[in-house]
């Protein structure tokens, strides 16, 4: 299977570089088991999924960071940072930290960036940066990234700093720079644990009438957490896909999100990285059965080299009584990765958006349309030629598996 096998062309006039409003008269491309495909908008989405018999609706509710900084070297020119992680701990914790915090960061503007110090200044507020080891200086890591410390006075949080001074980071295929509106609509009505450098896109299609019209027919969301990182746009490796290196994101699970799987039968994902948390549920379970021990990092091919014949709910269980919860909660990064070949145990339906070329997305899309007698292309083309919007501010399908 070589990456090429992923590709299309996809025309700069079919990337949307804006929301449509409202959020819920996007379209939405239904692709039922196995040969029926019907044109709709997510306005729709109540009685679709009330056809399914869906007993269950889940949603990431990540945050996204304002994490893209244009910060002021001692020489005037800018410096542009993107935050990606933490150094140490989690995001949660950083964004909560006084006075200063370390991030792995990727740096534009850095090559000439002598000084390694740089500044930003909003009404009160003001950010100084620096590499975090001074003596050893500014050093690129394996990947392109740089470890960097933050400062700044005042009783202000981190994460309040980069409200008020930071810029939602949207995907470089927009071409433009963010707005204040993005600051909104660049963010899921579910969001609220921050750590995301990227939109779950899926979620960005539901507003307020659209979740109300879902509740009125006894569908509330369900909800986990993924912190999607800037490898999401990462293409895949020439060649075979085999060879490709998924990146690892972080799962945050509660003792809720098991229980609510388990009073469910018929879930339906919003988004890959919804699915990709469910999925890695069960190959934790499955892991930690065989290893006796739980993985810090899912690896990205476990469910090709475990073996097991639990049933979804069996692996759910498992976790109820083995994970290690603390204080209701508990957290994991997975690598796996979900292409043609793999079976989908979790759900019965993805809600996603239209992908980039040469994407893990469309492998993962492949592999969710194992059961239909069309292709991840076939359904592409058909998109294309009915004039859907691609990519994050574009419009979504729902593909039954």
């Amino acid at each position: 299977m070589q990456s090429s096998d992923f590709d299309y062309e996809l025309k700069d006039e079919k990337i949307a570089r804006i929301p449509v409003s409202p959020r819920r008269s996007a379209k939405l491309l239904h692709i039922s088991a196995p040969d029926l495909l019907s044109h709709k908008t997510f306005e729709d989405l109540p009685e679709v999924l009330k056809g399914m018999n869906c007993d269950g609706l889940w949603v990431n509710d990540t945050k996204v960071l304002q994490a893209r900084l244009y910060m002021v070297k001692p020489t005037g020119g800018r410096l542009e940072i993107f935050l990606l992680e933490p150094i140490e701990g989690v995001a949660e914790q950083e964004l909560a930290a006084n006075g200063q915090s370390c991030w792995r960061c990727m740096v534009r503007g850095g090559r000439k960036w002598t000084a390694e110090k740089a500044a930003l200044e909003v009404e009160d507020l003001k950010l100084h940066v620096e590499p975090v080891d001074v003596k050893r200086g500014l050093e690129k890591e394996e990947g392109g990234t740089f470890q960097l410390r933050f400062k700044w006075d005042g009783d202000k949080t981190f994460g309040e700093a980069l409200d008020m001074l930071g810029k939602m980071p949207l995907p470089p295929y927009m071409k433009r720079e963010s707005t204040d509106e993005d600051r909104e609509e660049y963010q899921t009505v579910f969001a609220r644990i921050p750590g995301s450098v990227a939109a779950p896109t899926a979620g960005l299609h539901y507003d307020d009438v659209l979740l109300n019209n879902l509740e009125n027919i006894g569908l509330k969301l369900s909800r986990t957490t993924l912190h999607v990182g800037a490898g999401t746009f990462k293409p895949l490796s020439e060649g075979e896909v085999s060879d490709h290196t998924m990146h690892a994101e972080r799962c945050v699970v509660t003792e809720e999100t098991l229980k609510n799987i388990l009073a469910q039968k018929r879930r339906v994902a919003t988004g890959t990285t919804t699915l990709r948390t469910l999925e890695s549920l069960f190959w934790v379970a499955v892991y930690h059965n065989q290893h006796r021990e739980f993985p810090e990092v899912l690896p990205q091919w476990s469910s090709y080299e475990l073996s097991t014949d639990w049933s979804y709910e069996d692996a759910v269980r498992y976790l109820q009584e083995n994970a290690p919860f603390e204080n209701g909660q508990w957290t994991f990064h997975t690598q796996i990765m979900i292409k043609p070949g793999y079976r989908v145990r979790s759900i019965v339906g993805l809600i996603t958006n239209f992908h980039q070329p040469q994407s893990t997305l469309l492998c993962l899309v492949a592999a969710c349309l194992s059961s239909s007698a069309f292709s991840w292309k076939d359904v592409y083309d058909v998109a294309l030629e009915k004039d859907y919007r691609f990519l994050s501010y574009g419009d979504g399908c729902l593909i039954e598996i």
